[in-house]
């Protein structure tokens, strides 16, 4: 049930993936990955309490599983809690120093804070990890925009539609870009 339930979540079936992580939970409670999986799946459905729920309890039974704190950091990051969520993702790292959507995501956070220089690292490492990350792309065409780098924004967004091309948030960026640019 777990490892269908982390198939829906990247299919985004939310409901599915819900149902199949509370399945796994319900046949084995001590179950970390099955809460860190469900709170992914809250916190793209936006239940930000439930998801929190289930990332502590992730990380009260597995206290090293990197994924839980990633988790959680995302769901610090949609209660504002940038300095938590930093904390989050940054334990992540110690935990699983290859992992480059925590990179990414901290990164996010950094950014968040108007810590560009501090998020355009981060981004640069995602990259480096994981060089097919649009994710990461698109963070550091935010900041590139936010340092009046419009064509290093440009490429970055660019890439990261080259890469992931139903990634609205690329988009929207770019269209920023193009607007501060006068490219109407």
């Amino acid at each position: 049930y777990n490892i269908r339930c982390s198939a829906w979540l990247s299919k985004r079936e939310l409901d599915r993936a819900i149902a199949d992580c509370s399945e796994a939970i319900r046949l084995e409670p001590k179950l970390a990955a099955a809460r860190s999986n469900r709170c992914a799946t809250y916190i793209l459905k936006g239940e930000i309490d439930r998801a929190m729920t289930d990332c502590n309890e992730a990380i009260r039974l597995s206290p090293r599983s990197a994924d839980a704190y990633y988790a959680r950091c995302n769901a610090w990051i949609n209660k504002g809690e940038l300095d938590r969520a930093i904390s989050d993702c940054s334990e992540a790292i110690r935990l699983a120093p290859k992992a480059a959507a925590a990179y990414s995501d901290r990164g996010n956070a950094w950014q968040l804070k108007g810590e560009f220089d501090i998020a355009m690292a981060d981004y640069n490492e995602a990259i480096r990890l994981s060089p097919q990350y649009a994710q990461a792309y698109f963070g550091r065409g935010a900041v590139w925009n936010h340092k009046g780098e419009s064509d290093r924004a440009l490429a970055d967004c660019n890439e990261a539609i080259r890469l992931d091309p139903k990634n609205a948030d690329a988009y929207m960026v770019r269209a920023i870009v193009w607007r501060d640019k006068g490219e109407y």
